[in-house]
């Protein structure tokens, strides 16, 4: 089996696709609708490799669950998946995230997710950074 990833998402349809096109891949995909969702299933699941997060969430936001996040001691990457016009600064201000504006092919996910999921992700992505 696979790395287990989570996705939080609030769109039923993103969440299909991500979890058929993942699963097909050998990837375990564990689903959130919420930010509150997503805590819980994140606190039962230690061993989740990796987050695909929307910035717009009800309830609460995609920023308000990075707080949150970077206060849990858990380390896996993000990649913050959204339409969401302030993308890119929420990705600057947080070194472990990844951006990826929707709309994308699901061709530039996954290889975002394979580069992520690599040993030295941390470093690939302070790379990166530095060259940006």
């Amino acid at each position: 089996m696979g790395a287990k990833i989570l996705a939080i998402e609030d769109d039923p349809q993103i969440l299909d696709l991500y979890v058929t096109f993942f699963e097909r891949r050998g990837y375990t995909v564990l689903c959130a609708a919420n930010g509150r969702k997503a805590i819980a299933t994140l606190e039962g699941n230690r061993d989740v490799k990796l987050i695909l997060l929307d910035l717009n969430l009800p309830g609460m936001s995609g920023e308000e669950w990075m707080r949150w996040y970077e206060s849990s001691g858990i380390r896996a990457p993000i990649i913050v998946v959204s339409g969401k016009g302030d993308i890119l600064s929420v990705a600057r201000s947080h070194p472990d995230v990844a951006a990826l504006t929707k709309p994308f092919h699901m061709e530039e996910l996954q290889e975002l997710v394979e580069v992520l999921l690599e040993e030295n992700w941390e470093s690939e992505v302070t790379d990166d950074a530095q060259l940006h």
